[in-house]
């Protein structure tokens, strides 16, 4: 052992003493303690009552609040949303509006419609959309490339996609196989 824990443990007959001498006072004077705090409490106590702020009795609820924000909340959406759409009626000119110069005549409260010209069905049809070739990808299935193609699986693409590369067994895809997608079904 080093000298300093040696010299620490050393402990003289009048240390000892000294120790068991304020052990004895520690204990005699605890009770005392024990009462001037409870005694000091109580005046505490005193104190912060007289002194303490009291709330009036006529405080409104969070509820109050609450319905009060939610109705003003209402309000202010509203009178904004109209704000805004007189701007939008404002700002929008009038001239876009296109007025047919074919007059529409009504006889006896019947309506008679105004055949469209044959201008305006040649723009409208539909153009024929051609089939799209795709090549065959590492972890690509048939159900994946419908997927990908139509937007959802439907057993009837797989058909289609089938018969337009004759394939015998849908199962059996290789990587870089062109498929032929038909788009028009």
């Amino acid at each position: 052992m080093k000298s300093t824990t040696l010299r620490r443990a050393n402990i003289t007959r009048e240390k000892v003493a000294m120790m068991e001498a304020l052990n004895r006072y520690n204990r005699e004077h605890q009770e005392e303690d024990f009462y001037r705090t409870q005694s000091k409490n109580r005046e505490l106590d005193a104190l912060w009552q007289s002194f303490g702020v009291k709330t009036p009795k006529n405080e409104k609820a969070p509820q109050v609040y609450f319905v009060t924000g939610l109705i003003v909340g209402v309000i202010v959406t509203l009178l904004i949303t109209t704000f805004i759409s007189l701007l939008i009626n404002v700002s929008t000119p009038k001239d876009d509006i296109a007025i047919p110069d074919k007059q529409v005549s009504t006889g006896n409260g019947k309506f008679s419609f105004i055949p469209a010209d044959n201008t305006s069905a040649k723009k409208s049809a539909v153009p024929v959309i051609a089939n799209e070739e795709y090549v065959v990808k590492e972890g690509d299935t048939l159900e994946s490339i419908v997927i990908r193609f139509y937007g959802s699986f439907d057993m009837n693409k797989v058909n289609a996609i089938q018969e337009a590369n004759k394939m015998a067994n849908p199962n059996a895809l290789s990587i870089g196989q062109k498929l032929i997608i038909p788009m028009n079904k």
